[in-house]
């Protein structure tokens, strides 16, 4: 049976997943979503500034960022889908057999493998928060100031989103077999630089602009 992807079903049956007793979709599936409502958040700003004659200055920004960000946005909720299904995959090989010595370093090796898998979707997730940052950045004090909220949910909202996907990226790596693996080191060192760069960045924004709505 053709099942819809996780990302095509409403809003309150996508809840209702997250809820249940299934691992999947869960918290990297809950981390994609919250990047993509960021980066729709920062894309709704550009909108709602282009094509206002009196933001004529801001219009090409707009545009470029409307450009940048819908993809963007889109990129977010298919990371939603491919995490359920490589989450799938890992609880596959949880079932493979482990009788003797050939089948548990089989189904092992079958095991590291899922759980580098598992990584990599947060790891993607993490490098879309890092473009969705930079998007807003360059929007700050270049759309319409009646938008400033909507950009300060997007940089909280993309922060969430990096810190759950560094997250969802240890608890993969931890269960790999070798800690020694390229691999880990790798995603490893490359998963705390970017939450670092998302986090710092949209920290400090939203902090900008909670100043400038503050009563």
């Amino acid at each position: 049976m053709n099942e819809k992807h996780l990302t095509e079903k409403d809003l309150r049956a996508f809840i209702r997943l997250l809820a249940g007793a299934s691992p999947a979709p869960g918290g990297g599936g809950g981390s994609a979503l919250i990047g993509a409502t960021g980066a729709a958040l920062g894309v709704m700003t550009a909108a709602l500034t282009a094509g206002k004659p009196k933001f004529a200055e801001f219009e090409e920004g707009a545009l470029k960022a409307q450009e940048q960000g819908i993809p963007l946005t889109a990129a977010f909720l298919d990371a939603v889908d491919r995490d359920a299904e490589v989450w799938k995959r890992s609880l596959r090989a949880l079932l493979m057999p482990q009788g003797d010595r050939i089948q548990e370093e089989i189904r092992q090796d079958t095991l590291d493998q899922a759980a580098r898998d598992c990584s990599r979707v947060p790891l993607d997730v993490l490098r879309l928060c890092k473009e969705a940052a930079d998007l807003l950045l360059a929007l700050e004090g270049h759309v319409d100031p009646d938008c400033a909220d909507e950009l300060g949910v997007a940089a909280a909202a993309l922060a969430a989103s990096a810190r759950s996907s560094w997250l969802n990226i240890l608890s993969s790596l931890k269960s790999l077999s070798g800690r020694d693996d390229p691999f880990v080191i790798s995603a490893y060192a490359e998963g705390k630089r970017l939450t670092e760069y998302v986090t710092t960045r949209c920290d400090a924004m939203y902090e900008r602009i909670l100043a400038v709505c503050d009563l």
